[in-house]
């Protein structure tokens, strides 16, 4: 059992994809949670979009806190850090924005699965601009 611990950890710490996978994964739920909740609550009085940036801020700092610790454990200054990761994450905003747009008003695809489909496509972008930009290592 000790074996089986220490293994695991050595496989954690070792490898940076499986680390941006499974916080990418707690990112992506706690981003599509954010962005029901706030669409649950407000809907009928906000345009989807203006939800989905909202839902965009919550979502980006809880991402900058995990992936700076857990993924790339960045020791670069926490402000360039910081305003690198949101300078990736509203190129992807922007892109998202079109692409969910693009899904509603045009494909007529409803907000909640067009907005999974959107994430799912730009996490992977996500996290090759993070790890080159965002949090490259000096």
């Amino acid at each position: 059992m000790i074996a089986d611990r220490i293994m695991l950890a050595e496989i954690w710490r070792d490898n940076e994809k499986l680390r941006f996978l499974i916080v990418g994964a707690w990112n992506t739920a706690f981003a599509y949670l954010a962005f029901g909740s706030v669409y649950a609550l407000f809907r009928g009085e906000m345009h989807y979009l203006v939800i989905c940036v909202i839902a965009h801020v919550l979502a980006v700092t809880n991402a900058f806190i995990c992936q700076r610790r857990f993924v790339f454990r960045s020791q670069t200054g926490w402000l360039t850090a910081f305003l690198r990761f949101n300078l990736v994450q509203l190129v992807v905003l922007a892109a998202g924005l079109t692409a969910l747009a693009t899904m509603v008003e045009i494909l007529h695809i409803a907000p909640l699965f067009g907005q999974l489909l959107v994430m799912t496509i730009t996490v992977i972008a996500s996290y090759l601009l993070n790890r080159v930009y965002s949090f490259r290592r000096s």
